[in-house]
């Protein structure tokens, strides 16, 4: 269906990009689209979304939808699989530096999936997402847990992206400390600070890292004095 598109009963259109989708494909993701193009007349047979392009602002996330992320989930509808661009398309055991874009971009499509109720999509973002965290912290993770703790929600119960980055940070505690990226997710994100210590073994204090109700404190110890 996806080479067959051009013959589709639907259009999406977000910013300048224009896409032809088969009504039952839209049914089969997402009741949150399917009752927009439900409510439609087939003479006008066309979704717009609000064009909001992320433009690497945390604020730009929410209003409206980013034309390259509405790419992303049409490409998942019919491929059931996200893009090679998405999947960040690397070898871990072998390279040393992650594709942190991918990251970004898989928090991104994560809020737009969250925002249409596309549970399939989410579980794909989990997998993938869960698969990068194997590898060493990047810079842009601090960016995409950003996203991920300011945009997403989490109910109760449930195992989303906060989850997934807490846990894979508290496994790899020890690799990952290393990173000076490890102190800066800590000190700017709380809640994942929390999460992740409270993971941790060991007592309330653990590494140089101190967390009460709701609250974490980050220890520094004054740098030995020359010896003499």
């Amino acid at each position: 269906m996806w080479d067959d598109r051009s013959n589709a009963d639907f259009e999406i259109r977000c910013g300048n990009k224009k896409f032809k989708i088969h009504k039952t494909i839209i049914r089969a993701h997402s009741d949150v689209l399917a009752k927009a193009c439900d409510n439609r007349s087939f003479e006008a047979s066309i979704l717009d979304l609000k064009a909001h392009p992320y433009n690497d602002n945390l604020n730009n996330l929410g209003d409206g939808d980013d034309p390259d992320i509405v790419e992303e989930m049409v490409h998942f509808f019919y491929h059931l699989e996200l893009s090679p661009k998405a999947r960040g398309m690397y070898r871990c055991a072998t390279d040393e530096e992650l594709s942190g874009h991918s990251l970004i971009l898989l928090a991104r499509i994560y809020v737009l999936a969250e925002k249409y109720f596309i549970e399939a999509l989410k579980a794909k973002v989990l997998h993938h997402f869960s698969y990068m965290m194997r590898c060493p912290i990047h810079p842009e993770l601090v960016e995409a847990c950003h996203i991920i703790y300011k945009k997403t929600v989490e109910p109760a119960g449930e195992h989303g992206l906060r989850t997934t980055v807490s846990k894979a940070l508290a496994r790899d505690w020890s690799t990952s400390k290393k990173s000076g990226e490890h102190d800066k997710l800590l000190s700017e994100i709380p809640e994942l600070a929390f999460r992740v210590l409270k993971v941790l073994p060991d007592s309330p204090c653990r590494h140089g890292y101190c967390f009460g109700e709701g609250h974490v404190a980050v220890l520094r110890t004054a740098a030995p004095g020359p010896s003499w």
